[in-house]
This record gives C-alpha cells, structure tokens and sequence, in this order.
C-alpha cells in the first residue's frame, strides 16, 4: 500500500480543518435478698428492657487502500475499482491505517508518531479542530480502536492469483524477556502479556540471573598471572605456566550484582523464618486461649454460657431439689472465691432465681471476714447489647451469706429468687441457639 506525498497529506489535513471551522461545542428496680439453698420467696418477677496544518495546493489523490465498510476487505481487486480505507482506522495525518492509535480529548484518533510530531514541529493544537492540547493530559492510548484494526481480516497475498479467501491477521505478543529464553506468547487483544509479566516477576530474575552467568562464563579470557622477581614462581601459589582457576563471574560488576541479588535472597529468607516463627507462637497462644481459663486469674468475674436452656428448664421444675452451679471464680489469686447458683422455686415454675455463694478456698485463713464488695448481674442480650438486663448488689456485714463459709459452698447465697420471668426471657431475645448468657463480676470494696 502506497501513502500519497506529503502535500496530499498536509491538504487533506488543511481541507478537513477548514470545513471544521466552518460548522463549530436498661435500668430497673430490683430488691436483693439473702438466701438459703432452700429459701422460698413470693416477691414479684422483674425483668428490665435497654433500652492547522498549512499544505500545498496540489490536488489530492486518495490512496489506494481497501475499503473496511463491514470490518472486511473486498474478496477480489479485479474489479478495476478504488477502494477507500474506512475514515474510523484512518489518520488524518498520514492518511493511512491508524499506527499506535491515540485519541485525543476533543475526539479525534492519530497514530501516536503522527500526532508527537505535528505537536513538535507544528503547535499544540488539533490538526483538526485546532483545540489546545497537552501531551500528558489530553492525549490517550485508543487500545479498542487497535484491537479492532488487529481483528479485522486481510485478504490472501495470493489474491492477484485468483484467490478470493479472506485471511485473518495473525499478530502475537512476545514477552519482554524472550532474548533471556521467556518463551511467553499472547494475543494483542487480551491483557495476557500484562498478567504474565506481573505473575512471573520472579522466574524473569532467574532467567536474568542465569544470563548473568553464561554472559560471564563465556566471555571469560584467562590470563597468565604475572611472575613473582624473587623465586619465578607465579602469584596466588601457581607454578610457573599454570593459569589461576576461572573466576565465577565475568567482571566484578557482574559478581557485585550477584551478590546483591543473593544477600538479599538472604534476608529475605531470614524474615520468612521469623515470620514463620511468629505465626507458630500466634497459633499456640490461640490453642491456649481455647482451654479454661485458670479460676485463680478470673478477676472475680465468671461468664456463665448456659446451654440447653429448655431441658434445664424442665429438669429444674422437676424437682426442687435440682440445682444448677457455675464454675468457679477467685477475686484475685489469693483472694476470695465465689460461684453462682440457678434454680425455680416450686410455688413460681415460670421464674428463674439467681444468687451468689461464697466458696471455700485455701487463703480464707488471711481474709478479712465478712467479704465486703459490689456484685454485679447481667444477663446478656445476644443482639442488641442495650436490651441487656443490669443488676448491682452491694453486701452489708450482717448478711451471713458474706461470712466466711463452713461448708466447700456456703448453704447461703445471696441474689434474686425471682430473677426473670422466662417466658419474658424467651419473648425479648435473650436465648439463641438454646443458650443464655449470664455474667457476673464481683469486686472488692
């Protein structure tokens, strides 16, 4: 395909431009009591809710390119007709097939070379539209345009012969490193070589390492090293005529990069184990953290997660006599040891009671006795953390449920025999999955 001269070109360009021109645009009230573990109460249940281009005047010739009216070229040029290149794949610069095309911000595609250079040589406006423009800002790559160009199908060389088969255009992207033996090799109108280039990063710094050293091997000249004036012998211990063993690498700015590159591959190796180490000690302190925690570093507090709420429920109602406790708790690790008790009173099947006992210890002997603090009661809601219930217990010496205990737990405890009302515990949320969560946090006063 032949371009036209250059007048035909900057003509075209002045034509196109002039005709541009020419058509310019929860809180609540709770009394506490004491309680023995067979005390039974008939007080009230309570449960709170929480809340241009100048040319010559030579006549224009148009180049005889094919025409792409439906992205395809003419079977046959026999037909003794001009075709026309179609005015979307066509530079308005050269006038022919968009090389590298970019599109600038007033709409208008070039090649990439076409375009630099007018900006270079001409001004900084459109050749079209003569609209100011800036090559960092206003100047784009048009990839769909060249993509497009790319698919499109060219007809057979042999169709001067006779042949009338459309031949697609078979282009391919080879990877960057291909002189370094990267035998990667994509198609232009995918992003292929992009995500290779940006997932093999590391087998690319082998290859260039490996190039390294067969560039250094095989451009190696061993030389004689010089003799010594004393004895004749060579330097570095070598008898006379011997050569010194090759070194590694070619020169010393090739070994100094080697070197680099592997002191690094060092201490990249060393932070991997550190972190493999730390990751390693994470994972114990998260198996440790999966097992009781010791009741002696409980700080007075005991999270009491009560499953199978209904079977405990009907078994509680069963008998008067049945008794569920928490697990136990220290207010500090030689301090004061306590433990919580659920039950139904027989005459109130439909509420829940809930106290406090002190326990037994080994540091009763140094306490001061009656245990004077503050007791608090949640019961937790699961959702909604401000429809959780509050409760607040301050002790007082003449309640014996205080007293230093005479039995492993104290037969008095003190707290609500009617807690909640259950059927209320159910309505307002607080039991999912069949659990209820009740904490209790005992302090020292």
């Amino acid at each position: 395909m032949q371009r036209p001269q250059t007048d035909h070109k900057q003509l075209k360009l002045q034509n196109q431009h002039s005709e541009q021109s020419e058509h310019n645009s929860n809180n609540g009230t709770r009394i506490a009591a004491s309680s023995s573990t067979h005390n039974h109460d008939t007080s009230t249940p309570i449960l709170t809710q929480r809340s241009g281009g100048g040319g010559s005047s030579a006549p224009v010739q148009p180049p005889k390119s094919l025409s792409l009216s439906q992205n395809n070229y003419a079977a046959s040029d026999t037909s003794g007709e001009e075709e026309f290149l179609d005015s979307r794949y066509e530079c308005a610069i050269c006038i022919d097939w968009l090389n590298e095309p970019v599109l600038t911000s007033c709409g208008h595609r070039f090649c990439k070379r076409c375009l630099t250079d007018w900006l270079q040589n001409h001004n900084q406006c459109c050749p079209l539209d003569n609209k100011q423009l800036s090559a960092e800002q206003d100047i784009f790559p048009d990839n769909y345009t060249r993509r497009e160009i790319e698919q499109l199908k060219h007809k057979c060389p042999n169709s001067p012969l006779g042949c009338a088969l459309p031949q697609p255009e078979q282009l391919e992207e080879k990877c960057p490193f291909a002189k370094i033996k990267c035998d990667f090799v994509g198609r232009p109108e995918t992003n292929q070589l992009e995500e290779h280039l940006k997932s093999d990063m590391p087998h690319h710094m082998q290859l260039m390492l490996q190039a390294f050293q067969q560039t250094a091997i095989a451009t190696w000249q061993p030389q004689k090293a010089s003799t010594s004036t004393s004895g004749g012998s060579l330097e570095n211990g070598h008898g006379h005529g011997q050569l010194a063993p090759p070194p590694q690498y070619a020169n010393g700015v090739d070994e100094q990069i080697v070197q680099t590159m592997y002191q690094r591959i060092v201490v990249l190796e060393q932070r991997t184990r550190e972190q493999e180490t730390r990751i390693e000690n994470l994972n114990k302190q998260l198996r440790l953290a999966r097992q009781p925690i010791d009741p002696r570093y409980s700080n007075g507090t005991i999270v009491w997660n009560i499953g199978h709420l209904g079977n405990l429920v009907s078994r509680l109602r069963a008998n008067a006599n049945n008794q569920v406790y928490s697990h136990e708790c220290y207010t500090s690790p030689y301090g004061y040891k306590f433990c919580a008790r659920l039950n139904i009173q027989p005459r109130k099947p439909h509420v829940l009671s809930l106290h406090v006992h002190l326990m037994q210890s080994e540091n009763d002997f140094h306490l001061d006795w009656p245990f004077k603090g503050r007791i608090k009661l949640c019961m937790v809601h699961p959702t909604d953390a401000s429809q959780s219930q509050h409760d607040t217990i301050m002790t007082k010496p003449e309640i014996l449920a205080f007293h230093q205990p005479r039995e492993a737990i104290s037969t008095r405890g003190f707290g609500f025999l009617e807690y909640a009302n259950i059927s209320n515990i159910m309505h307002l949320g607080f039991v999912a999955d069949d659990r209820l969560l009740i904490k209790i946090e005992i302090n020292l006063v």
